[in-house]
């Protein structure tokens, strides 16, 4: 009897209740397979399924940038503080891609995996961790088009000034990616109880990419409406990534602060409500 009693294992555990932050990171390392598997298969999914291949990934930003120069630089004539109309566009763009990104595909979390979700237990954070890990894939992939424009204007001779400061970049894209991770979240534990918010996810996005200076330098905003600027975190991260790269912005290290303390309390929030909704949104969803 006693050996059979140790050949056997424990099938399930029973916990209390979890606490009120819970970050399972133990949990999630536990099933980095299966995070790595999620990762492999997007990638490979979205490579398989379109006529071009990763073609698509280095035009849509090109495509986006050239409208903006004809539009905005062009026919509305907006200045884009000696930076080359075309460069100016595609910093913004490719920084806002990557944020758009990351909360669309975290966004939808619960509703696009209830048929796996409620028949398989996985730490649930696995899945917009690997939606965020496969938008920087593709961000890099748009990041070296953009730093193949930016040679190409340095050489020739073009007013942008880079400097120490580009050792910041890599924390604005953290930064970047935290957002969009905290803000899908936040939206996805959300739509559990309100289905009807996916209709707003669209609209909502296409107002804050308006209000995020890629189409016009923050220098242009009047005194009066720059505290809307101070509430959008996208706002010090995309000057910050110009001033970084070209030397040109409009940015203070508070503003940065601030922006950067605002990414942090949405994503304490998201992975809260999160965990909150991954309880019983099997009943729900």
């Amino acid at each position: 009897m006693k050996s059979i009693a140790k050949s056997q294992e424990w099938t399930a555990v029973l916990t209390p209740d979890k606490p009120f932050f819970h970050l399972p990171i133990e949990e999630i390392w536990k099933y980095r397979g299966l995070l790595w598997l999620f990762i492999r298969r997007d990638i490979v999914t979205l490579h398989k399924q379109t006529v071009l291949g990763p073609v698509w990934f280095f035009i849509q930003p090109l495509i986006s940038s050239v409208v903006l120069t004809i539009v905005m630089g062009r026919i509305a004539n907006i200045p884009t503080e000696r930076i080359p109309p075309f460069l100016f566009f595609l910093s913004g763009v490719t920084i806002w891609y990557y944020f758009s990104n990351v909360f669309t595909r975290t966004c939808n979390t619960f509703s696009a995996g209830a048929a796996i979700m409620s028949k398989v237990y996985f730490p649930r954070l696995i899945v917009p961790l690997g939606q965020t890990v496969v938008s920087l894939w593709f961000f890099m992939v748009q990041f070296l088009i953009f730093l193949g424009f930016y040679l190409f204007f340095y050489l020739k001779g073009a007013p942008i000034h880079p400097s120490y400061r580009v050792v910041i970049i890599p924390f604005l894209i953290l930064q970047t990616g935290l957002l969009g991770f905290g803000l899908g979240c936040l939206v996805s534990a959300l739509t559990v109880r309100f289905f009807d918010l996916q209709m707003a996810v669209a609209p909502a996005l296409q107002l804050m990419m308006y209000a995020s200076c890629i189409f016009f330098p923050r220098s242009l905003v009047p005194e009066n409406l720059q505290w809307l600027m101070s509430i959008n975190p996208m706002v010090p991260v995309i000057e910050a990534f110009r001033f970084a790269a070209m030397g040109q912005g409009d940015v203070e290290i508070y503003q940065w602060l601030v922006s950067f303390f605002l990414t942090l309390v949405i994503a304490f929030v998201g992975v809260i409500e999160f965990g909150r909704a991954e309880k019983n949104f099997a009943d729900t969803v």
